[in-house]
């Protein structure tokens, strides 16, 4: 894409964007809380579904251009995590569960305030693919939490960290031959804290509190459902 076309982190665009995604998982929480459990249940799989199907349209999108798809491969944990969606829905598997709350929430979060598809204009197949998807994520991470689908558990953290360290070590070496950047373990994402790191410790030194930061995220997650689970439940 040609410079000076994207669209700026917290600008109006960004913005709108951002409420679209918090109106979409309002209304649709509140339409899951009311339904009855058949609904609920082609509701999860619609959204769970679906998400292999966006990248996989996305995957397409970028042969039809003749763009490089080396650069376009399903090996962010946000793609990850949209996988682990349809498998957790398809299987029920606990672990997927731990996994989604722990790093595929907070990371997708993440991911909407800080996009790394910024210099896509505000209108654009990649834009509102990347904001759709990511925002299913989060509908349906929501949507378990709520229905006890997936149960927070500390005590089966080893099962998240077992999974980080299965899938960022083949990504490290594969960013690595091939000069992508991948889960952002080559250089951080522009505009995110991963350059305050970048410009205290450089790079690869950043890494390292990348590393931090990313075991302090499942720590306060799981301490947080404990939290909130004493004050209201």
């Amino acid at each position: 894409m040609p410079d000076g076309i994207g669209f700026g982190l917290f600008h109006t665009g960004h913005l709108v964007w951002l409420f679209i995604c918090i109106l979409f998982t309002v209304c649709f929480m509140c339409y899951y809380i009311k339904a009855d459990s058949s609904k609920r249940r082609r509701a999860e799989q619609i959204l769970a579904y679906s998400m292999p199907a966006w990248i996989l349209l996305r995957i397409i999108y970028i042969i039809i251009i003749h763009e490089q798809l080396l650069y376009e491969l399903p090996f962010h944990l946000c793609s990850l995590t949209g996988i682990l969606c349809a498998l957790h829905c398809m299987t029920g598997w606990k672990w997927t569960g731990q996994v989604l709350y722990t790093l595929g929430l907070p990371g997708t979060v993440l991911a909407l305030v800080f996009p790394n598809w910024a210099f896509y204009p505000l209108v654009h197949f990649i834009t509102i693919e990347g904001f759709l998807f990511h925002i299913e994520i989060v509908m349906y991470v929501s949507a378990m939490l709520y229905s006890h689908k997936i149960v927070p558990e500390s005590g089966k953290i080893l099962q998240v960290i077992a999974f980080l360290a299965l899938t960022v070590a083949p990504v490290y070496f594969f960013d690595k031959h091939f000069h992508t950047n991948y889960m952002f373990v080559n250089w951080p994402s522009e505009g995110s804290p991963l350059e305050l790191l970048a410009d205290w410790w450089g790079n690869p030194g950043y890494l390292a509190g990348y590393a931090f930061l990313v075991i302090l995220c499942i720590l306060l997650m799981y301490a947080g459902h404990k939290i909130i689970r004493k004050l209201f439940f």
